[in-house]
């Protein structure tokens, strides 16, 4: 939420206060019911995208790194077994293959970890059975694979909350917009109703409707 829109929110909740205090009174003239429950129910709206705008990645850093670790100790696990088969069966290019570590896989980027334990699954799963005495059967093989889309499923999750955020921050700008046109184009015409019969209410409102700039202390009538 930019400056603007703060202050515009502190205009709209002092508008939403004289509403409340003055129900009976804007009771009188029935079009005002609906107009003030619209304006009611844009607030809400701008509250719940506000909050999605404000959310963060904590949560999903945390189960990225549980995920990362978890996925990089599989691989190291079926790297190191078919090492060993490679070493045996005098197969150099797989040998080659299965030169990792951990430390080394910690410091790949996140999609060239993922690359990197899908080539060491692909080669597990291709041996098969043939792991099995060197301590890694088919299960441990598709553990891996389980343990690289639970991975993959992570790391685009704080994309989506940031796509998320900046679908919240446009809909915040056409939800406030909604409520200034509101109050601009139907309220502040037919509030000028109360002007002689209801003063104080009129006065009122029309105090509400100056935005106060939370930053200077300056004020500015909305309009302008």
């Amino acid at each position: 939420m930019t400056a603007k829109q703060r202050n515009q929110l502190a205009m709209f909740m002092a508008v939403k206060y004289v509403f409340e205090t003055y129900t009976e009174e804007l009771k009188t003239i029935p079009a005002f019911e609906g107009l003030i429950n619209e304006f009611f129910e844009l607030l809400i709206k701008i509250d719940e995208v506000h909050r999605i705008q404000m959310g963060n990645t904590t949560g999903s850093t945390q189960l990225k790194q549980q995920a990362e670790q978890e996925m990089i100790d599989a691989t190291v696990k079926l790297a190191a077994a078919m090492y060993v088969y490679a070493q045996i069966e005098g197969q150099p290019d797989l040998l080659e293959k299965c030169k990792v570590s951990a430390s080394s896989l910690e410091k790949l980027s996140a999609e060239n970890l993922k690359t990197a334990c899908a080539l060491i699954y692909a080669e597990g799963y291709a041996l098969g059975e043939h792991l099995v005495s060197y301590g890694q059967s088919p299960e441990d093989v598709n553990q891996l694979k389980t343990e690289i889309d639970e991975y993959a499923a992570v790391i685009a999750a704080p994309r989506s909350a940031i796509v998320t955020r900046a679908q919240a921050r446009q809909e915040l700008t056409e939800l406030v917009n909604q409520a200034n046109d509101l109050l601009r184009n139907k309220v502040d015409k037919l509030i000028k109703l109360f002007e002689t019969d209801n003063p104080k209410l009129y006065t009122s409102y029309k105090v509400a409707r100056i935005i106060v700039d939370l930053r200077a202390g300056k004020q500015l009538v909305e309009e302008e």
